[in-house]
This record gives structure tokens, C-alpha cells and sequence, in this order.
């Protein structure tokens, strides 16, 4: 039979505990439970891409076929993943686009909401107060749990005046049952009912699906955009851009202001890590020449006092990333990063970049990171 995944975790008082009583099948049963809940339901969004409209002068959205691209680790109970669309609203409501969906290797379509690459799908019209959102759902038990290099690709292809992509997201759904004995992070609920024998290989599986729902579940961090076949100079290029050799912020197409993302999170350091945490980079990137450039990334430790960052403990660690020239070709780039986690949270900036020179430029599609500790 199925182990049932509780959508909650389990109420357990402390005060029941008692060092050197008996085990009994009833502990067993709680953490039976309390995996379930881990490794079948307390899931997450793994990804998303947001395409605003681009700034005036810039190559428009509409009848540019363009791609964009959602990094992704599956998590080790995760068998299915919701897959999201929306478009954006238009005035031309006879155009439309399609949408192809690139799987990872091992995953397939449960139902594609019409994001096969053969359905038309129409510009939803302006001034709606909610977004129409296109959903399919993907089976993805064949994927590879850990991974560090499965991608979601989202090919739009748009008719003259085809609104494009405003948005895609990828969704790990939770479960309502684990199968046992499929190899699945989870024990077997009937086998630890009150009155049945406690067996030592009990324990020892309930621990390896805790460290599963531990390190398994890997954070992922992704600022994402479109890439496409437009090869036009930095002041009309749609994409995140740097055309001079030397180092200084992307392009991010915003209208004003200090436009570098950053992102804020508590880091892990499992298994006894003093002092790093292991994550791999990843870039999608272009080059219009074969010239190398490059992409740095800056990582504090510290922490938010009074709505302020204050760093603390080693200070900024910049971890370089080569970009080798790809003479027109979209490409990715992993390398590895190490996260200081000497502060109850760390901050992640896109320090600077490099193109490769005048009247050249380096696009980007897709900053990510994604959580690498074995």
C-alpha cells in the first residue's frame, strides 16, 4: 500500500521524550509522518522568468520570436511539476504565438495546456484585473533527483504582432501519496503501526529520507530574461547587455536608477561546514564576437539592522566567471561558487561584467544559482 503524505507537520511535544526509554513503534510512526511531510508536500517554486515590456527604442516584444529559459534541480520525493504561462495583454487580439516547452531529459508531458508548439494561443486584450495564466503538468519522476544541469525551455514563436512572454513558472507539486518500495524518500506507514516489531533498517531508512528532505532540496536563486536571434548594437539590443571591454554593471534595460539585482537569503551549512557553502553558478550568455568576457558575482555575509545590510565576518568574496566567445551562439557556462556562511544571511550581487569591446556586445538570458552541497 501507499504511504499517505500528511499535509502538515505533525504536532510533537518534546516533553514526551525521554532519554533511555524503549523505542516504540509510535516514535517510529511520527517520523514516518514527519518525512512524508518533508520529502511529499513542503515543496517549491523552483523558477521563474519575468519579461517586461522592453524600454522605448529597444527592439519590441511583439513578432519577436524569443526564448527564455527556468535552471532547475528535482528535489528527491517530486514527481510531478506545474508549468506556467502567461502572455502579454495587446489591442491586437487576432495575433497570437505559440509556445514550445523544451523537457528535461526524463520528463514528460502529463498535459500541456497547449504548450506543445502547435496551438495557437491568442493575446489576452488590455485591461484585464487578472492575469490569464496557460498551465501544463509534467511527469517527472524519470528525471535525475540532484541534477545540476536540467533546464525548462520556453521557445515563443509570435505571429506579426504576437504580445511574447511576460512570465513562466516552474512549480515542484506535492504529493498526496508516496509509493513504497519505488525508491521513493519515505518508509512505509503500515509497517510502523502500533503492536508491529521495531527493526534497526526502520531507523536507518528514516534517516536517510531526513538527510534527503535536508540536503535533497536544494535552494535555487535565478534571475532570468528572454534570449532571441536579434543581433542588433547595445542601444537597441532587447536583451541584458555589455558592450565595453572593461568592467561595470549590465545593461538591465531599466529606465533609471541602480539596477543591479541582489538577492538576500539564509544559507545551509550542512554537514558540519564551518565556514562555506557549496553552490554552482549558472549563465546564459552570447557573444556577438569570439572574444571572451566575463561575469562577477559578489557574495557578503552579514546581516538587515535597522533596514540597512550591514556585512560582517569575511566580507565580499568574488567569485569570476568566464564567458569564452560563442561568435553569435547562445551557450551556458557552470562553474562552481563558494557562499561564505559565516552570517545569519548572505547577500548576492551581480558585481560587474565585461564585454568584448566597442561595437561588440556580451547578451545574458539567465543569472542562476543553484544549491551544490553533496
Amino acid at each position: 500500500m501507499s504511504t499517505p503524505v500528511p499535509q502538515a507537520a505533525s504536532a510533537f511535544a518534546l516533553s514526551a521524550v525521554r532519554t533511555g526509554r524503549p523505542v516504540v513503534s509510535g516514535g517510529l510512526a511520527r517520523l514516518v509522518d514527519e518525512v512524508a511531510f518533508l520529502n511529499g508536500h513542503n515543496l517549491h517554486k523552483a523558477g521563474e522568468v519575468h519579461i517586461p515590456t522592453r524600454p522605448a527604442g529597444r527592439t519590441v516584444l511583439e513578432g519577436l520570436a524569443h526564448r527564455a529559459q527556468v535552471p532547475w534541480s528535482r528535489s528527491p520525493g517530486v514527481q510531478t511539476v506545474r508549468v506556467a504561462v502567461e502572455l502579454h495583454t495587446s489591442n491586437e487580439l487576432a495575433d497570437s504565438q505559440t509556445i514550445a516547452v523544451a523537457l528535461p531529459t526524463g520528463a514528460a508531458w502529463i498535459d500541456d495546456g497547449g504548450m506543445d508548439g502547435t496551438t495557437a494561443l491568442y493575446n489576452p486584450p488590455r485591461g484585464r484585473t487578472a492575469p490569464r495564466e496557460i498551465v501544463g503538468w509534467c511527469d517527472v519522476s524519470g528525471c535525475t533527483a540532484g541534477a545540476l544541469t536540467d533546464v525548462w525551455e520556453f521557445t515563443v514563436t509570435p505571429t506579426a504582432k504576437g504580445a511574447g512572454l511576460r512570465r513562466a513558472t516552474v512549480t515542484e507539486v506535492s504529493l498526496a501519496a508516496f509509493e513504497v518500495g519505488s525508491g521513493e524518500p519515505c518508509l512505509d506507514a503500515a509497517a510502523v503501526r502500533s503492536g508491529r516489531l521495531v527493526v534497526s533498517a526502520w531507523t536507518q531508512q528514516v534517516y536517510a529520507c531526513l538527510d534527503a528532505a535536508r540536503a535533497g532540496y536544494r535552494q535555487h536563486r535565478c534571475v532570468s530574461g528572454l534570449e532571441s536571434d536579434d543581433a542588433t548594437g547595445a542601444s537597441t539590443t532587447p536583451h541584458w547587455s555589455r558592450e565595453a571591454s572593461s568592467a561595470g554593471p549590465l545593461d538591465w534595460l531599466a529606465t533609471s536608477g541602480a539596477t543591479d539585482p541582489a538577492w538576500y537569503f539564509a544559507p545551509r551549512a550542512l554537514y558540519g561546514a564551518a565556514t562555506s557553502g557549496n553552490w554552482q553558478a549558472r549563465v546564459r550568455y552570447r557573444t556577438s564576437s569570439g572574444t571572451g568576457c566575463q561575469i562577477a558575482l559578489a557574495f557578503e555575509a552579514g546581516d538587515i539592522t535597522s533596514g540597512a545590510w550591514v556585512g560582517a565576518g569575511s566580507g565580499v568574496v568574488t567569485s569570476s566567471i568566464m564567458l569564452p566567445g560563442t561568435s553569435g551562439a547562445w551557450a551556458w557556462v557552470d562553474q562552481a561558487a563558494v557562499i561564505p556562511v559565516d552570517g545569519p544571511l548572505v547577500r548576492v550581487a551581480v558585481d560587474s561584467a565585461k564585454g568584448p569591446g566597442a561595437g561588440q556586445l556580451l547578451s545574458v538570458g539567465c543569472i542562476a544559482l543553484i544549491e551544490a552541497e553533496l
